[in-house]
Parts: C-alpha cells; sequence; structure tokens
C-alpha cells in the first residue's frame, strides 16, 4: 500500500513538474519581452515632445554608446520582475521564481544608420496618417514644373553674356581699326602728306561724333554689375535683419566617425515617402519666413537641408541664387513670346548695334536685353516671395511688373517688387519643390544633425548624440530555475541542475512588432 501511495506522489509531483517547467518557460518569454520594452519605454523626452520621434539612449546622457550598461539594466529588471522584492516582508517567494543569468543585447539599430534612415521611417509612418495621398501629384508636378524653369534660367544668363560679348567684341575690333589710322598717319607724314593726312582725320571724326550723338539707354551692363553684387542686398531692405546663427562643423554627423549598429533592416523610400517627409519637415522645422519659438541651433532650418551650410546667411544665400535662377527662366521664357516686348528689346538692341556699327549682332543684343530684363523682374519678384507674398507661376502681360526702360534701376531700388498674385506661389511652395528634388539621404543626414543640435540645447542633454539613440533592438535572455516538486521523489537524484531557459525578443518603433524565438 505504502509503495502504491509513493508511485502515486510519484506521478503526482512529476506532473507538477511538468507543468511548473512549461509555465517557467512562458515566464520568461513574457519577461523578455517586458524587459525590452521597458527599457523602449524610456524614450528621450525632448526628441519625443518637439519632433514625435522615439529613440532610446543608450549613452544615458554620457555620449557614449554604454551596451554592457543597458545589458546590465535589462538583467537587473528582469531580476527584480522574478524576484521582487516586497517592502516589509523581505523577498516574495513562488513556485515560478527563477534568476535571470545573463541579458544582452545581439543586434541594434541606431538613429543615424544608413543616413538617418530609422528616423526618415518613423516620420514617413507618423505622417501617413496626416498627409492625404492625392496631395502628391501636386507637388510632383510642381516639381517637374521648378527643374524646367531652372533650364530656362541659364540660358537666360547665356544669352546675356552673349550680347555683351558681342558688343565687346565690336569695341575691341574699333579699337584695332583706330590703332591701324594712327599707324597710317604717322606713315603719311612721313612721307610729306601730313596736310592730307589731318583733313581725313577730322572728317572721320566728325563723322563718329556723328554717330555717337544719339544715346541709347544700354540695361545690359547694370545689369552685368547688378549680377557681381550681393543678391541679399538686392533683395532685401536694410530693416530686414538676417540670422547670424551658425553652427560648428567640427562634430558634425556629416562629418564625424559614427557608431554603426548591426539589425536587420530593409526597406526604400518611394515618391510619397519623400513627400510626406517634405510634410513633415515643413511643420516641424522653421525657415527664413516660419520662424519657430523652440529652441533651434539655426533660425533657417529647411534652407540648411536643402543647402548644408554652416551659417544662416549661407543657407539664404544659397536659397536666392537658386530662386534667381528659377525665376529668370520662367520670365525670359515668357518675355520670349511676347510680341510686344520682344519688339521693344529690338528696338533697343537696332539702335545699340547701330552706335556700335555691329548692325549683324542686333538678335543677339535682343536676347540679351530680353535675358536683362527678365533678371530685372526676377529680383522685383525674389523681394516679394521674401517677404511672404505670392508670385505668378507662369507669367503674362497682366501680372508683368518691370518696364524695360526702369530695367537698369531694378536692382538698386528696394522698394520695387512684383505684382502679388492670390494663386501664385510663395517661398515655401518653391522650398518645399526644392527639398523634393535633393538626395534623401543628404536630407536624413542633415535633418539628424540639426536634431542633435537642438536637443543639446535643452538643459542636461548637452552631451547628446544621436549615433548613441537605439531605435530597434534583438535581445537574449537566459535563465536558471531550480528543481521544485521533483525534489520530493526520488528521481530527484538523477538531475540536480535545474532548468535552463533562453529567449530572444525583437522590438522596433517603427512597426512595433515583436517577435520571439
Amino acid at each position: 500500500m505504502s509503495l502504491m501511495l509513493m508511485v502515486v506522489a510519484s506521478l503526482l509531483f512529476a506532473l507538477l513538474e511538468v507543468s511548473r517547467f512549461m509555465m517557467l518557460k512562458m515566464t520568461a518569454v513574457l519577461n523578455s519581452q517586458s524587459v525590452t520594452e521597458s527599457l523602449f519605454a524610456e524614450y528621450h523626452v525632448p526628441a519625443y515632445q518637439n519632433y514625435h520621434l522615439l529613440m532610446f539612449d543608450s549613452s544615458y546622457d554620457s555620449g557614449q554608446l554604454l551596451l554592457s550598461k543597458v545589458n546590465q539594466k535589462m538583467q537587473e529588471l528582469g531580476q527584480e520582475n522574478l524576484n521582487p522584492t516586497v517592502i516589509g516582508f523581505g523577498r516574495y517567494s513562488n513556485f515560478l521564481q527563477m534568476n535571470v543569468t545573463e541579458s544582452s543585447v545581439v543586434r541594434y539599430e541606431l538613429a543615424t544608420d544608413q543616413n538617418a534612415e530609422p528616423l526618415l521611417k518613423q516620420i514617413s509612418q507618423f505622417m501617413k496618417k496626416e498627409f492625404a495621398a492625392d496631395l502628391a501629384e501636386d507637388v510632383y508636378k510642381k516639381v517637374t514644373d521648378v527643374q524646367q524653369s531652372g533650364k530656362q534660367g541659364e540660358k537666360a544668363d547665356q544669352y546675356l553674356d552673349g550680347a555683351l560679348e558681342t558688343i565687346e567684341q565690336a569695341k575691341e575690333s574699333e579699337q584695332e581699326a583706330a590703332n591701324r589710322k594712327l599707324v597710317l598717319r604717322s606713315n603719311a607724314k612721313s612721307k610729306g602728306q601730313a596736310v592730307l593726312s589731318q583733313k581725313a582725320d577730322l572728317k572721320a571724326e566728325r563723322n563718329t561724333d556723328s554717330s555717337m550723338g544719339t544715346e541709347v539707354e544700354n540695361p545690359m551692363e547694370e545689369i552685368k554689375n547688378a549680377k557681381s553684387s550681393p543678391l541679399l542686398s538686392q533683395i532685401l531692405s536694410s530693416e530686414v535683419g538676417v540670422s547670424s546663427k551658425q553652427i560648428s562643423k567640427e562634430d558634425a554627423i556629416e562629418k564625424r566617425t559614427l557608431n554603426v549598429g548591426n539589425y536587420d533592416s530593409s526597406g526604400s523610400f518611394g515618391m510619397m515617402d519623400k513627400i510626406v517627409i517634405l510634410q513633415y519637415l515643413k511643420k516641424y522645422t522653421s525657415n527664413f519666413i516660419n520662424k519657430d519659438s523652440m529652441p533651434h541651433a539655426l533660425a533657417y532650418e529647411q534652407e540648411y537641408l536643402l543647402f548644408g551650410k554652416d551659417s544662416d546667411e549661407d543657407n539664404l544665400k544659397k536659397m536666392a541664387s537658386r530662386l534667381l535662377l528659377i525665376r529668370e527662366g520662367i520670365n525670359f521664357a515668357y518675355l520670349m513670346t511676347d510680341t510686344v516686348k520682344c519688339e521693344e528689346a529690338f528696338a533697343v538692341a537696332a539702335s545699340i548695334a547701330a552706335v556700335a556699327q555691329i548692325p549683324a549682332a542686333v538678335k543677339a543684343i535682343q536676347m540679351g536685353i530680353l535675358a536683362s530684363w527678365a533678371y530685372a523682374e526676377s529680383i522685383a519678384e525674389l523681394r516679394t516671395l521674401f517677404t511672404g507674398g505670392k508670385i505668378a507661376v507662369v507669367k503674362a502681360s497682366e501680372n508683368w511688373t518691370v518696364s524695360l526702360t526702369e530695367a537698369a534701376s531694378v536692382p538698386f531700388q528696394n522698394a520695387i517688387k512684383s505684382k502679388e498674385v492670390q494663386s501664385g506661389l510663395e517661398y515655401e511652395d518653391y522650398l518645399q519643390t526644392f527639398l523634393a528634388i535633393e538626395n534623401i539621404k543628404k536630407i536624413g543626414n542633415r535633418f539628424a544633425n540639426l536634431l542633435e543640435k537642438n536637443i543639446r540645447l535643452y538643459k542636461g542633454y548637452e552631451q547628446v548624440k544621436l549615433d548613441c539613440m537605439i531605435t530597434a533592438m534583438e535581445t537574449t535572455h537566459k535563465y536558471h530555475a531550480r528543481q521544485v516538486f521533483l525534489t520530493f521523489v526520488t528521481i530527484a537524484r538523477l538531475s540536480k541542475k535545474g532548468y535552463h531557459y533562453e529567449e530572444t525578443y525583437k522590438f522596433s518603433y517603427i512597426d512595433q512588432k515583436e517577435d520571439t524565438k
């Protein structure tokens, strides 16, 4: 009878131990998830509050990647979960008690990996919930129009340079002719023909004076001089101040050697992703027109994302130059289709050619005058854009501002602005289309650098480095548990090592999908 009871007891305890073994396995899985997610719950507060970006600082404000500290913290947290200390009662014991023997980060992804791809993916995922997909086509059309206009602007510059070069060559030819006359005069005097030569010279001088008596207003020289002077001074009035902020490039993300993660991630950015990212940047970063009250290392952040210069002034100069090229192209293309304005330019060109005695160059001079006219109109347009106004996407006679007679003076008179068009484009529209053309990798790196610089402005975060910020991680946790119920039966003598478990868990801020093994 006692033997039967012993057998039944052994069987019962064995069943209990098997159940406990399975429960311990489940506890190890849950604990691995809980510990990893608890770390990610300690996201960086300024980054989330100001930019809706989730990152876990593995440096703990030290500026150094401290994976060993992350491992230690996970093990301590896991141990506390499985062996909790209850105040007033010491440690709480239960049948599922076990120890964490090791916790370690196997793979990790940093915010700056792959040109800040983890940040861009978060941005895309976040903005797709807010941004209407049908707006993508409209933005794409603007990008195409801007690219075509830029090519036209380059042509306008070439026409102006060509016309001025033609006139200069004519002057050089005239000078060479005058030099030849001097040589002939010298030879004539040596042969006793001085009186005859003097009469011929006097007649030639009278003819020259007669031809030069009519003054023709030529805008090309003034416009050429304007092109070599500071552009911002032509656009902005003296009352408008330009930000003097600049950032250090010594420790910039694009320049320094970064920590690199080893997390397996894949994916690519399509046009829709890029467009929603640009909408995010428009909302959460500043520019010349749209200032922001939050702490910023640079005042013109979107201009920095586009051009990557270290100072606000340099980025604004680049923006003005890009805008000028685009608008010159649009304005020059329109002038070529306006018969009245072309005839007006031709009349001036014919007068200039007659004075310079180069009738064959009339067409080239006309094109130079049209290019100068387009430049003057563009300067007037940029003044409107830089003061928050809208200008016509496509030019027409009713929205043209500058006359040919005032073209030469426009770059030097800040009061002249172009006509505003309610349905036109504003400064930020052009900024967005320029960014849409820019390489997404450059934008990612520059945004990461801006983000890092801005976060450092907050007290207590002066040492922050984005290449220490973890956005995804794979962890491994090892556990050991002792036998409980088998200690009551003889079979316990067969194994006293207990149970060992190893669990791997993945977590990413991007998709927040768990994967266990």
